[in-house]
């Protein structure tokens, strides 16, 4: 079994989440408000900053294994800290933890699978296997979701204890299977740059590479509203429009499948549709999603809204991881990974703090302020043809 196998497991456990379905109620339940939500995202986004580049360093400079490994123990750390967590401010230390240990991760795992795939001449299978493992992520919530939306079914403490109580378990098994990564030989044998080589190594590839920085940023615009402002005014979204909580866990687990079968078939789809296509699609009928959502509330199209926010974020992700990959060089490839991440958490500020001021005023005209950052994305950060080759010769 080669890492990309074994981190489809690592993920799968690391995704397994009986919270997901009634993360924001649980919010709710402890005391916070919907700007304190974003407020909790900031202290995430505002730590990855922080951290992307000394720990893409370190996986470049000590080991992309060692790397995911020290993420993976702080996840189950924070897991556990989850279940003390009252107020805003114990929140916001936990997430700080968070975003510490994503860093860890991010960069890291793309890193370590495409070098991995590569010592196989598997390269070119990248986004063949980034689409497996993203699967992962959406497998394991096709049980769970449903379990955790049955269980919190009446929003107690206790139910929402147990939730917490399973979370603890499958991100230990997590952290045990990640210990079974493997470095590859090439990380082994190079020449070790710098921490400071590594650093201005990775703004200078992303300064001369034009088409990372294009790809990158059509990616995270779309990504930050459709995952993380998304994932915080779906749950209150749904409820408003009348769809009963029981129901969250079933959506999730019927988005997880779709998602799940897609990336399985994402080489046979790309056989029929180009990947910029794809990838211009997706965030089209994304505008339309939370342009029409934020004047229509009723059951059946806030249903609909879900899926198609959920399943089509998610099709994008494996092209673009090759297309990123493809572009970069495998000797400080986490660290430009990482640094690409802190441009990420650099928007997600400003996002953040937008979408934290606007949430307050109605969930309309955040869904408006959505629909803006994704049509920004399509027009100035539009995807062309050039972008989808290699640029990069090793």
């Amino acid at each position: 079994m080669n890492n990309a196998d074994k981190y489809f497991w690592v993920t799968l456990f690391q995704n397994c989440s009986f919270l997901m379905p009634v993360m924001t109620l649980f919010y709710i339940h402890r005391g916070l408000q919907y700007s304190d939500m974003f407020i909790v995202l900031l202290a995430v986004v505002v730590s990855m900053f922080v951290f992307e580049i000394p720990t893409g360093i370190f996986g470049d400079k000590y080991g992309r294994r060692n790397s995911i490994i020290i993420g993976l123990f702080l996840l189950f750390i924070m897991s556990i800290l989850l279940v003390f967590a009252h107020s805003l401010w114990y929140f916001l230390f936990i997430m700080i933890l968070f975003g510490f240990a994503v860093t860890f991760t991010s960069g890291s795992d793309e890193a370590l699978i495409y070098d991995s795939l590569k010592e196989e001449g598997k390269e070119k299978e990248m986004n063949k296997y980034m689409s497996k493992i993203n699967s992962a992520r959406f497998i394991p919530i096709i049980l769970s979701a449903p379990i955790g939306a049955f269980i919190a079914k009446d929003l107690t403490e206790k139910e929402f204890m147990i939730l917490l109580i399973l979370g603890i378990i499958v991100a230990f098994i997590s952290f045990l299977i990640g210990l079974t990564l493997k470095e590859t030989e090439h990380h082994k044998t190079v020449k070790r740059d710098s921490p400071i080589k590594l650093f201005k190594s990775s703004f200078v590839h992303i300064k001369n590479s034009p088409i990372i920085l294009r790809l990158f940023m059509n990616k995270t615009l779309v990504l930050i509203v459709c995952s993380h402002v998304f994932g915080v005014l779906w749950q209150p979204y749904l409820q408003q429009s009348g769809v009963p909580i029981v129901l969250f866990g079933i959506l999730i687990a019927v988005g997880a499948l779709i998602i799940s079968y897609l990336n399985h078939k994402i080489t046979s789809i790309q056989s029929f549709v180009s990947a910029k296509r794809i990838l211009f699609l997706t965030a089209l009928f994304s505008f339309f999603a939370f342009l029409i959502g934020a004047y229509v509330q009723n059951i059946y199209y806030a249903i609909a809204f879900y899926l198609i926010i959920r399943v089509f974020l998610w099709v994008r992700d494996p092209l673009f991881s090759q297309y990123l990959n493809e572009h970069i060089e495998s000797h400080n490839r986490a660290t430009v990974l990482s640094s690409l991440s802190m441009v990420d958490s650099f928007f997600d500020i400003i996002i953040f703090l937008l979408a934290g001021y606007i949430s307050n005023i109605g969930l309309n005209y955040s869904f408006l302020f959505c629909a803006g950052v994704i049509l920004v994305a399509m027009l100035f950060f539009k995807i062309d043809d050039k972008h989808m080759v290699v640029g990069v010769k090793e």
